[in-house]
């Protein structure tokens, strides 16, 4: 029991950051592209053209990797880690297992969403880390606490058919 309120003190919003990204993770496997691009961090929406434009840009990446034989097929949620504070955001990362069905097979992905609320934990969104290099989090955060450390990208694993 001790255990368990020492994880959920040091990350008082798990519960809804687990929620929201769900959220994220359906639409993401439905192609919810609509959904994907209204819960997009807004200055992100913002540099991609506003919603409507984002959402015909996921569509449009969606169909090349489909166009290549790349199809997502489930997305599996860690638990939301250490709670930061960066300027009046709330930032976490919560680690997440991509699979998906390529050609040679199904292909695993480990990675991590950065969870960012605006409003004290109330809404949070999620953005892929995999996509942020330091001159990328400057320009989306620029009151990012340093002490949250970005995890390096994993290579993908091939996973073994039964």
């Amino acid at each position: 029991m001790g255990l368990f309120h020492l994880s959920y003190s040091q990350n008082p919003y798990r519960d809804q950051i687990l929620q929201q990204a769900r959220v994220i993770t359906r639409a993401t496997e439905k192609n919810d592209y609509s959904t994907l691009a209204k819960k997009a961090y807004p200055l992100l929406q913002e540099q991609m053209g506003g919603v409507e434009k984002m959402t015909q840009t996921l569509k449009e990446k969606s169909k090349r990797l489909f166009a290549m034989g790349i199809d997502l097929k489930e997305i599996q949620l860690g638990q939301p880690d250490s709670l930061y504070t960066a300027g009046a955001e709330k930032h976490c990362l919560v680690s997440q297992s991509i699979i998906f069905e390529t050609p040679p097979g199904k292909l695993k992905q480990e990675s991590w969403l950065l969870a960012i609320s605006k409003n004290e934990g109330k809404d949070w969104y999620f953005i892929d880390v995999s996509n942020l290099n330091d001159k990328k989090i400057k320009e989306l955060f620029p009151d990012f606490n340093p002490a949250l450390k970005i995890p390096a990208e994993k290579k993908a694993q091939l996973l073994k058919e039964d």
